[in-house]
């Protein structure tokens, strides 16, 4: 499949994550813009994801390119990364050259992916260009579903409950309308218009495009069979979730994507020092 459309893009900007107990979450691609051009795609995702262990054997679902600037084939590694947590809060990326060289070394072929980069962020002035109430799309692997023939994620629609401009309760940190379950950790999530829209000062841009990403979602509030309210990380297994046995909310935390500056910094630095 050549992707012709801003969502069809985004079919291939997520990875289906697994470790080594069976667990599964959402990792996507992205690439900051470094004052000298350089190009450095990295994975992102959350550190429970991971198993918060920063050499996690984790297996990747991935595509191979074809010669149409396309994919058809899909393609399992198992392969140990060198994760860089982030100071404060539930995420982490890896520089994804070595795997996808390896993935070549083994395949003779290169990985297909699109990427998200400082173009598809969302800017502080994008952000007070929103309003309250915003309608999103949640790019990952529910439960664990996906196309497994095709490797293709699940898109999920849902809202903004927080307004995307005001933090809520803590730094960083907003909350979406959307059905959150155990495989979504990770996922990117983005204000995405294919045909148009409008900004909260009423100016509509007809047949406009626009994909934006907000945050990555990472948590959610949940009910427990004693009625108790707690915020938990959204889990990678759906054995947590029936031990635990609690009631899904259909809200979601996310880390805004202001969060993201520490990892270009960090890479900014790593490629001034190497």
């Amino acid at each position: 499949m050549e992707p012709k459309t801003l969502s069809e893009w985004l079919m291939f900007n997520t990875v289906r994550l697994e470790t080594s107990n069976g667990s599964s979450g959402t990792g996507f691609f992205y690439s900051f813009d470094t004052s000298d051009d350089k190009f450095v795609p990295i994975l992102i995702t959350n550190k429970h994801v991971i198993n918060d262990n920063p050499n996690e054997v984790m297996t990747f679902y991935l595509h191979l390119k074809d010669e149409e600037n396309g994919s058809n084939q899909n393609y399992k590694v198992t392969y140990v990364c060198n994760w860089i947590f982030h100071s404060s809060k539930d995420l982490c990326f890896c520089f994804v050259q070595p795997l996808f060289e390896e993935v070549k070394r083994r395949t003779g072929m290169e990985v297909f992916y699109a990427i998200t980069n400082d173009n598809s962020i969302a800017t502080v002035q994008d952000i007070e260009e929103l309003s309250a109430i915003e309608e999103l799309v949640m790019v990952g692997y529910p439960i664990g579903l996906w196309d497994e023939k095709n490797n293709f994620p699940i898109f999920r629609r849902g809202y903004t409950a927080s307004h995307p401009a005001i933090d809520f309760n803590e730094c960083g940190i907003g909350l979406v309308d959307m059905a959150c379950f155990p495989g979504s950790s990770g996922s990117p999530i983005f204000i995405l218009n294919e045909n148009g829209y409008s900004n909260r000062m009423g100016e509509t841009y007809l047949g406009r495009q626009r994909v934006m990403l907000i945050g990555v979602l990472y948590g959610g509030p949940v009910y427990t069979a004693e009625g108790e309210l707690r915020v938990v990380n959204i889990p990678t297994s759906n054995q947590t979730v029936l031990s635990q046995t609690p009631i899904m909310t259909n809200l979601g935390y996310y880390i805004k994507v202001s969060e993201l500056q520490e990892f270009k910094d960090y890479i900014i630095e790593f490629i001034k020092n190497n």
